[in-house]
């Protein structure tokens, strides 16, 4: 399966301390990014855990960072999969474009600048969707879940995972502390489109973090 690979016009950037992370740019971008590298291990797998592609699927990450999500769920759909990522983010954007490199060559994933309202993809193109630490840094989360859902195949799934406290080590890191919240703001969103909740989850992220999922089925 291949993208329509059409550009979005320019936007306004995110400003404030907190855009460092949902809109990187320079050089604290740059450091945002590999921070992100290193400590989003265990959130990608909770996601792709809750996810489960198949060989031979095709899959959308939405805010790839700097691509290891993007490499994980490559080596889970397999050679005959795809793999596309958008960030609105145009340095987080390439960063995940190295990281895909070759996979962009053989046309097994495509990495492009653009954000969850505006999907450069064709209607029931995707078989699940996943996003990692990035629903807070929607525009207008509302629009994102439809533009998910129309990008999603028939019974395709979609994996929304936050980074969140372990209850009995608590700490803010990166902002988990509104991790739970996040994941409930999504689910009444969800339930209100009316996507099918399939499954609520956490899993540990080392000693004072959990990964905190929603998995939703799209709207018939």
């Amino acid at each position: 399966m291949r993208a329509s690979m059409t550009a979005n016009a320019e936007r306004e950037p995110c400003r404030g301390i907190g855009c460092v992370w949902g809109d990187p740019r320079g050089l604290f971008g740059n450091a945002a990014l590999v921070a992100m590298a290193f400590k989003n291990g265990g959130q990608n797998k909770a996601a792709l855990d809750a996810l489960a592609p198949k060989p031979g699927d095709s899959v959308i990450e939405i805010g790839c960072g700097p691509g290891m999500g993007i490499r994980a769920a490559l080596k889970r759909v397999g050679k005959g999969g795809f793999v596309a990522g958008i960030d609105q983010s145009p340095l987080a954007a390439h960063f995940a474009a190295h990281v895909a490199h070759n996979a962009t060559l053989s046309g097994r994933a495509a990495i492009l600048r653009s954000d969850v309202t505006d999907l450069p993809f064709r209607d029931l193109m995707f078989d699940g969707a996943f996003t990692v630490n990035s629903f807070q840094f929607w525009p207008d989360p509302a629009r994102g879940l439809r533009e998910i859902a129309r990008v999603l195949a028939p019974s395709g799934r979609l994996v929304i995972t936050q980074r969140a406290p372990n209850p009995e080590r608590h700490t803010n890191f990166a902002g988990a502390g509104s991790g739970m919240e996040r994941i409930g703001q999504a689910s009444a969103l969800l339930a209100q489109q009316g996507w099918r909740i399939v499954d609520e989850r956490c899993a540990p992220d080392g000693a004072r973090l959990i990964s905190v999922s929603v998995v939703a089925e799209r709207p018939a």
